[in-house]
């Protein structure tokens, strides 16, 4: 129960902040956004080695294509709890294309004390966080390198077998040329994660996102839907 609280505690201040936020804005853009696709996981003696993810994003009302992508991550456990990652994306827009690499991790804050017996209806609280490079990304109309890092903390309690609701907040840091070390996006938002097979699901959630290393500043509402498929095991 200690946990729980804590982690409703930090959504409820994610979200303050991003009201906050709003409301200090001086001009901001609204759109409406829709990212879709697929991602398949590869595990190797029940635990995650690789992933591979295709996805399309859709801006201006979801009526004109922003860009579409793929990802190829690599993963490896090093602790129970501890879960770290690392990949490639390549990314094209209308006008230009971008490379991304990536490292990070995946943290558990509420592991089970006996791995083997967790229960996988149990409640989970995950902190994700990674550093990432980008080539050649479009700021203020100038095409430049940047740096970012990003955390991303989910909770999540499975209702049933077959759906498990989510809700997740986020900020991402960036600097390069153009702007110095600040927050340039942060996303609050939730789903729910249906099990459609043994081995495969589809995601459903919204995004509340803010981003101020625009000018003007914007505000986006994105639908994103993904299938995801497992093999090996």
């Amino acid at each position: 129960m200690k946990h729980r609280a804590s982690y409703q505690l930090f959504i409820w201040g994610m979200a303050c902040s991003l009201l906050l936020c709003s409301s200090l804005t001086a001009k901001t853009t609204t759109d409406t956004a829709l990212w879709t696709g697929g991602m398949v996981f590869f595990e190797k003696e029940n635990d995650l080695n690789y992933s591979i993810e295709y996805q399309v994003r859709l801006n201006d009302e979801m009526s004109s294509l922003s860009s579409h992508f793929v990802e190829l991550m690599k993963y490896h456990r090093v602790a129970n709890s501890l879960l770290l990652n690392g990949g490639y994306r390549f990314t094209i827009r209308p006008d230009h294309k971008e490379n991304r690499l990536y490292l990070g991790g995946f943290w558990e804050m509420t592991p089970s004390a006996k791995p083997h017996e967790a229960d996988p209806n149990r409640f989970k609280a995950i902190l994700q966080v990674g550093y990432q490079h980008d080539f050649n990304v479009e700021f203020d109309n100038q095409l430049m390198d940047s740096d970012s890092i990003r955390g991303v903390m989910q909770v999540s309690k499975p209702i049933n077998k077959t759906i498990t609701p989510f809700l997740m907040g986020g900020a991402l840091t960036t600097w390069n040329d153009a702007y110095s070390f600040g927050i340039d996006k942060t996303r609050l938002g939730g789903g729910v994660i249906l099990k459609m097979a043994k081995k495969s699901q589809l995601r459903c959630q919204y995004l509340w996102e803010e981003s101020y290393f625009i000018t003007p500043e914007k505000r986006s509402h994105i639908i994103w839907l993904r299938y995801e498929l497992i093999f090996g095991g």
